[in-house]
């Protein structure tokens, strides 16, 4: 199996033998397993074992075969779940990039940093979007802050102490007083803003995305060219971002009040 770059051999081996399982459809013995593969038995009972721990695979105790674990079953939820969201706020986000002739993203959190899940911009622009599997720093992006401003503030903090707060540009704020006035806000008006923060010659306004349980780990994010002499976001793609993402939550059931 070719791979470009640095890869962990384990890793591999142990998706190979997750296909197994898959492409047999049912429990198989680690006899079977060898076969499969042609690892050594040592080697196949070394990953199973690893696995088991993390319920990635189950052993049935009468027989002894191997089946699939639960685990998978929480992870593709979760994919799952991650796929209803983008499927939902598509259309939404063309809708901001008509009305509005600029770019926007749909972004989650995933893990300390920000990841684009989806992203939509106007034909015959200049280009300023981010692309879906990009990740961008939480403290300086838009909709970064629209999702730490939803948290309470000392899981956002210590997530950010965390993460540290490095300076994208000379306007990156990188103090936690500094951001945590701007989350402040943020939770106050109900968007959030940055100019120039992330990259010199841009500015963003994001607006929080609930799931039908009250989370917020998406929000929305419109990137623009800052405007030379109009310091700013205009109210029009204020009232276009915050319009957007409450039709996005509530879509996604959620109907209490973000």
């Amino acid at each position: 199996m070719a791979a470009q770059g640095r890869y962990v051999h384990s890793v591999e081996k142990a998706i190979v033998l997750l296909d197994c399982f898959w492409q047999a459809g049912r429990s198989l013995s680690l006899t079977e397993l060898v076969q499969k593969t042609g690892w050594a038995k040592s080697t196949v009972h070394g990953l199973l074992a690893s696995m088991l721990n993390s319920a990635v695979v189950e052993q049935d105790k009468s027989d002894g075969k191997y089946w699939l674990g639960y685990h998978l079953f929480e992870l593709g939820t979760s994919v799952a779940a991650s796929w209803n969201v983008v499927s939902v706020a598509r259309p939404w986000l063309e809708q901001v990039t008509k009305e509005l002739g600029e770019s926007v993203c749909l972004s989650r959190l995933s893990g300390d940093e920000l990841l684009v899940v989806d992203s939509a911009e106007p034909h015959g622009s200049i280009r300023v979007s981010s692309d879906p599997g990009i990740r961008l720093p939480l403290h300086c992006t838009s909709e970064g802050k629209c999702i730490l401003a939803a948290m309470p503030e000392s899981q956002a903090k210590e997530l950010i102490q965390r993460r540290g707060m490095p300076a994208m540009t000379p306007a990156t704020i990188t103090n936690w007083e500094g951001l945590s006035s701007q989350l402040a806000l943020t939770r106050e008006l109900g968007y959030s803003m940055e100019r120039g923060e992330y990259k010199a010659g841009l500015q963003s306004v994001g607006a929080p995305v609930y799931t039908s349980d009250g989370q917020c780990s998406y929000a929305i994010g419109v990137i623009e060219v800052q405007r030379t002499g109009q310091p700013g976001t205009d109210r029009k793609t204020i009232d276009c971002v915050r319009k957007v993402s409450a039709a996005i939550s509530h879509d996604l059931g959620w109907r209490g009040k973000g």
